[in-house]
């Protein structure tokens, strides 16, 4: 069996507290892991070769966070999310909010220079990226945490707890893309085929 092409990440301890949706800047300060949302007890898996993966991305977002991002789900897990809209009358957007208690703060757009500019923007889901895995990877995999909304944004400190009566099985994938690595060539870019991604409008 090949190696995982993010393997190293799983000897770097600051992936694991990011998967636990810690910040890991206050996490190397002083050891205190300070944040919200992310994985209660993230598990090391490996990821097989040949399958779909799914995440929801925000139009706002650059490419790299759009495909890049650490957060994804597998087939099963995608599914459910969208069953669970079909039956009960929500868009996938807003069914992928409330299953994985994704605040309206996120998608971040710390990446994007033009976005912060705007303090208002309204952050969306409205983008999913199905990708088919070509390379082997490891993921952390887990139930969602509950997630606390900010207080001065669209949330108003409001705390999202993921659907307990049907439970989402989370991947976050370490390292598909590691910020001021540019110009070498990053990992989402390599390790998928021809990723799709679809608008939910």
């Amino acid at each position: 069996m090949a190696e995982p092409a993010n393997k190293h990440c799983f000897s770097e301890p600051h992936w694991r507290v990011i998967a636990q949706g810690f910040q890991t800047e206050t996490w190397f300060n002083d050891g205190q892991g300070v944040g919200t949302g992310g994985i209660l007890n993230p598990q090391p898996i490996h990821l097989p070769t040949g399958n779909y993966y799914y995440r929801f991305a925000s139009s706002n977002s650059p490419r790299e966070a759009q495909l890049g991002g650490g957060w994804w789900l597998d087939f099963e897990n995608y599914k459910k999310i969208e069953t669970f809209a079909l039956q009960h009358g929500y868009t996938l957007g807003e069914a992928a909010r409330l299953m994985l208690a994704l605040p309206y703060a996120w998608p971040r757009f710390d990446q994007d220079p033009k976005i912060k500019k705007l303090p208002y923007a309204s952050p969306r889901i409205d983008l999913k990226i199905k990708a088919l895995l070509v390379t082997p990877l490891k993921a952390y995999a887990g139930e969602g945490k509950l997630a606390q909304g900010a207080k001065h944004s669209a949330d108003n400190g409001t705390v999202w707890i993921p659907t307990q009566h049907l439970k989402v099985c989370q991947l976050y994938v370490p390292g598909l893309y590691i910020k001021g690595s540019r110009p070498r060539e990053q990992l989402f870019e390599t390790v998928f085929s021809t990723p799709i991604i679809e608008s939910l409008n």
